[in-house]
């Protein structure tokens, strides 16, 4: 009586946890179907064409690699988005470059890296409504492939919307590298006003 009762017990506990289990996974599948989508431009500068071979073990394809990337347009290809768009600046060194080489990256946030980024570091990129922010940030924290020895910094911008990562990245490197060269002039003048 006593073994009957307890396997009574036991099946209407499984039973329960295993509606439960059904209830959430069905909210969960259908919180994800209703969360609205958006689209991103994918692309890739030409600059990253040569090195694929190496970074398409970490990276999802972009829809295609141009130069147009900087500013895209209707042209560049499109991905459904769930989560943030991204635009990714940074610093490329390689035998075949000659001259400082940047290249730029544009996508979905979920379409970034093939093994995901951290959910803590996603959820921070992400939480941004309706604005831009950019950021310079280290490569590794991100966990992306190292493409130069100078420097592990790169720029990376995120927003939420159609179309939003969109901006002209080469005004934002011309800037970037004239606020550099700006702060190097004064640091010599200071240098120079404190040796006189």
């Amino acid at each position: 009586m006593r073994k009957k009762w307890l396997t009574i017990v036991l099946c209407t506990l499984l039973q329960a946890t295993f509606s439960f289990s059904l209830y959430h996974d069905s909210e969960d599948r259908k919180s994800l179907m209703e969360r609205p989508k958006s689209h991103c431009f994918s692309c890739a500068s030409f600059v990253y064409l040569p090195l694929w071979s190496q970074l398409m073990h970490h990276y999802y394809p972009p829809k295609n690699f141009t130069d147009r990337c900087w500013q895209p347009d209707s042209g560049i290809g499109l991905v459904p988005c769930s989560s943030a768009c991204f635009t990714l600046v940074e610093r490329i060194d390689g035998e075949e470059y000659v001259s400082e080489q940047h290249g730029v990256i544009r996508g979905c946030m979920d379409r970034l890296l093939l093994f995901g980024l951290d959910d803590d570091v996603r959820n921070i990129l992400s939480a941004y409504e309706n604005q831009r922010v950019c950021r310079h940030t280290d490569r590794k924290l991100l966990r992306l492939f190292p493409l130069s020895g100078q420097t592990d910094v790169v720029t990376f911008c995120s927003c939420n919307g159609d179309f939003c990562n969109e901006h002209d990245m080469l005004r934002e490197l011309s800037s970037s590298n004239s606020f550099q060269i700006h702060s190097v002039l004064l640091l010599v003048a200071t240098w120079i006003l404190i040796l006189f």
